[in-house]
């Protein structure tokens, strides 16, 4: 048991850091909807607004992933967290629209460097034979983060105004620095051989910016083309159910039972990343993989073709079941093909695929749930994910 303890410490250092900076992250995102209504006044400039965060993230994921290649990832974490810190200090007092849009720039900027160093990390400390479980641990974290940060911040939101001590804000900054915490006991991967500005300079001049780490992507071939597609198809799913799901309020279902929806869809990345993890190690990414994709495609049409709401739950957490056992596959899979010096500007472009998801995803969303119904869009994700199977399969093959 020891062993074993010693053999998991790194990833769930890492992953207990990840786990409280989004939980304080995930509080302010439950609050942010709120400031922008009321700052716009308009919910569709309001939604839109919020989308700052990942333009900012969709420029400089791959300079910023470079740099970690060159500098410690420690300390790229470590800036992304006391921008985060001072952030959450400064919510509250956000009073111009100015002020505000100001805000969503430096989080995008500041999530960024904890987000990539964080993936690379984990590639780095990964077990040859361990890969997608690693992963899996790690996102299992995450997610965890995310359901319990947006509950804690509505809770204060709640009672902010009769007994709370703490706002939202404050809250996150809190949680920031216990992620803080849990990041001094990480040993960090790099060793760098110039200063911080020095390693800025290369990635402008050397790396030209943004051309290494697509080259390095490149090199890849067609199973990094693979994993770039899959990515921005799960995250265009989760993308989909955040934005167009709460809209079955419209369909004469009530609030708590969309809520009820709305967790059945987050709940099985919680209980299932980190075993489909092990099981993709064990059996093979590739198949892993495949089994997932016939479970998402098959529940999704399923779930757009009724409003029955024990069978919208039933479908829902089916669906994303699929999700949470092909993800850890093909994270597993991109750390394994993925060079040791280039891990940072692979990361950077295969967050590149996740930001343009969630940029595209509301707007295709709401488009189609406009002209055609909101159950129409779930059974399209689940027919391209079926139909797209078989582009999968051939492009992962040996």
């Amino acid at each position: 048991m020891g062993i074993n303890r010693q053999r998991y410490s790194p990833i769930m250092r890492i992953g207990s850091s990840a786990l409280f900076y989004t939980i304080g992250t995930g509080a302010i995102w439950f609050l942010l909807p709120i400031i922008a209504e009321k700052s716009f006044n308009n919910l569709m400039i309001a939604a839109s607004i919020l989308a700052v965060p990942n333009v900012v993230s969709l420029v400089f994921n791959i300079p910023l992933g470079e740099l970690s290649d060159k500098t410690t990832r420690k300390k790229l974490i470590l800036v992304g967290l006391i921008s985060m810190v001072f952030l959450g200090l400064s919510l509250s007092h956000l009073v111009t629209i100015f002020d505000f849009l100001l805000f969503l720039i430096v989080f995008g900027f500041g999530n960024l460097l904890i987000i990539v160093p964080s993936r690379a990390y984990v590639m780095e400390i990964s077990p040859t034979h361990k890969t997608s479980e690693y992963f899996g641990i790690f996102e299992t974290l995450i997610q965890l983060g995310f359901i319990i940060g947006p509950i804690a911040g509505g809770y204060l939101i709640e009672n902010q105004l009769q007994d709370s001590i703490i706002n939202p804000g404050t809250f996150s900054s809190v949680a920031c620095l216990i992620s803080i915490f849990f990041l001094i006991f990480i040993k960090d991967t790099i060793t760098p051989r110039e200063n911080i500005l020095r390693c800025i300079r290369s990635v402008i001049t050397s790396d030209h910016i943004f051309s290494r780490g697509l080259k390095d992507f490149k090199n890849l071939h067609r199973t990094g083309f693979a994993i770039l597609l899959s990515t921005f198809l799960f995250v265009f799913m989760d993308g989909v159910i955040w934005a167009i799901e709460p809209l079955y309020v419209t369909q004469g279902l009530d609030t708590e039972t969309v809520g009820v929806i709305m967790a059945m869809f987050v709940l099985p990345f919680i209980l299932f990343e980190a075993p489909a993890g092990w099981f993709a190690d064990k059996y093979g990414k590739t198949n892993v993989f495949t089994i997932g994709l016939i479970v998402a495609g098959f529940s999704f049409i399923a779930f757009g073709m009724t409003y029955d709401p024990v069978t919208l739950s039933l479908t829902a957490f089916a669906a994303t079941t699929g999700i949470a056992i092909a993800s850890p596959a093909i994270d597993g899979l991109l750390t394994d093909i993925s060079s040791k010096k280039a891990r940072g500007g692979i990361v950077g472009v295969w967050d590149m695929a996740e930001d343009s998801a969630y940029i595209i995803s509301p707007i295709i969303g709401g488009t189609i749930a406009q002209l055609y119904g909101i159950n129409m869009m779930f059974i399209l994700l689940g027919v391209i994910t079926l139909v797209g199977l078989p582009i999968f399969q051939k492009l992962l093959k040996p």
